[in-house]
């Protein structure tokens, strides 16, 4: 490959680029190492952040331990009084309601009923037999047994879905058994489920239209881009490999940090990691200032370091996404920026929100309980949605 132009020392470069891979003055860089030089920091600040990210999560942690679960709890209590409160207006007759309003609360208890069945079993249970008709209860038994001997068919195993819904447990004992009982029946189906997702996932895949001129010429041109990769890597690896081999270092503190680094090349290599290789090389030609990688690249080569950079910036974006947006906190989470105080200011927004649907609930329970027929009240605006 063609050699670049002279460099000068690392100690006159760092002053006009922050640890630059290819060093030189400004006006003797291209515009391809320039890109990279840029590509390289900003993946650098992405990996700093993924670091942070760790921080925040535990700052949301805290503050969902803290403020936002203790006002979930707090609604679930006032949601289960006020539903008994319903009922107990509802199958006592405690006022007088017209045939399509009785009907429609009476629905909407058994909506909440089948809804939260998962939450607490025997309590809505109780409810639900109370409030289903004579055909209705008999229409849900009749599918539960359905879907028992359909689960029988596949599985192989007795399974009570009632029984399997059990949330009421004497003691941590009673739980245990009750967890193996029907622990071989949860573990055949989670191993169904996932393969279920599979099939259909390539199902869908092969379902997908023939591939196009243009679709099959980019993966001929990635192809060919992984295999000039590799070579890159490889020239990079035995060069750096020369410089720190920790055998032929006499030095016991050299040595160690030697050998730290050919690990981490080892792996680095092992897995095309070009970015991680190029940070190794920077590390190098500190650890030995005198003895800087004779390793230079033409500018489509360095211009196909910088696409790979790239890449690498949006996975770890990506991974930063992941980590934060798969809590239930920040699932919702819109704002363009990722930071303390930015998630500081929507955790206070959430807790807010919260905080006003519990005193919502906390008000209705109150009216519920001193006046009966504000039930009419509470009919009319949820007819109205």
């Amino acid at each position: 490959m063609p050699k670049q132009k002279p460099k000068i020392t690392a100690e006159q470069d760092r002053s006009e680029v922050n640890e630059i891979v290819w060093k030189g003055a400004g006006s003797n860089r291209t515009k391809a190492q320039q890109e990279f030089n840029d590509a390289l920091n900003k993946h650098r600040e992405t990996q700093n952040r993924v670091r942070d990210v760790e921080s925040l999560i535990a700052l949301v942690n805290q503050k969902y331990m803290n403020e936002v679960i203790p006002e979930i709890e707090k609604q679930k209590s006032y949601a289960k009084k006020r539903f008994s409160l319903i009922c107990e207006i509802l199958i006592e007759e405690k006022i007088s309601l017209g045939k399509s309003q009785r009907e429609f609360i009476r629905r909407f208890l058994l909506d909440i009923c089948f809804e939260s069945l998962n939450e607490d079993f025997d309590f809505y249970q109780n409810y639900l037999e109370l409030l289903e008709t004579k055909s209705e209860r008999m229409e849900r038994i009749s599918k539960k047994k359905r879907t028992e001997a359909q689960l029988k068919k596949k599985f192989g195993l007795d399974v009570d879905l009632d029984d399997l819904h059990r949330t009421d447990f004497s003691d941590e004992e009673e739980k245990k058994a009750h967890e193996e009982k029907y622990r071989e029946f949860r573990e055949k189906f989670e191993e169904y489920r996932s393969k279920f997702y599979e099939d259909s996932y390539r199902d869908d895949q092969g379902k997908g239209k023939k591939k196009s001129k243009a679709q099959l010429e980019k993966e001929r041109k990635i192809i060919d881009m992984e295999k000039l990769l590799s070579l890159d890597i490889n020239v990079l690896f035995k060069n750096l490999a020369k410089l720190i081999h920790p055998d032929k270092e006499l030095d016991p503190e050299l040595r160690a940090k030697k050998s730290q680094l050919m690990t981490s090349l080892s792996g680095a290599r092992d897995n095309m990691n070009i970015a991680e290789i190029l940070e190794i090389k920077m590390q190098v030609d500190e650890l030995i200032p005198n003895h800087q990688t004779e390793v230079s690249f033409n500018d489509s080569t360095i211009k196909r370091f910088v696409s790979i950079l790239k890449n690498k910036i949006r996975d770890l974006e990506q991974t930063i996404a992941n980590r934060l947006f798969s809590h239930p906190l920040l699932e919702d989470y819109q704002g363009k920026n990722v930071n303390a105080d930015s998630i500081k200011k929507y955790i206070e927004k959430i807790v807010k929100e919260n905080q006003h649907i519990s005193n919502a609930f906390a008000k209705e329970v109150e009216n519920l309980e001193k006046n009966p027929k504000f039930l009419k009240d509470m009919i009319r605006e949820l007819q109205s949605f």
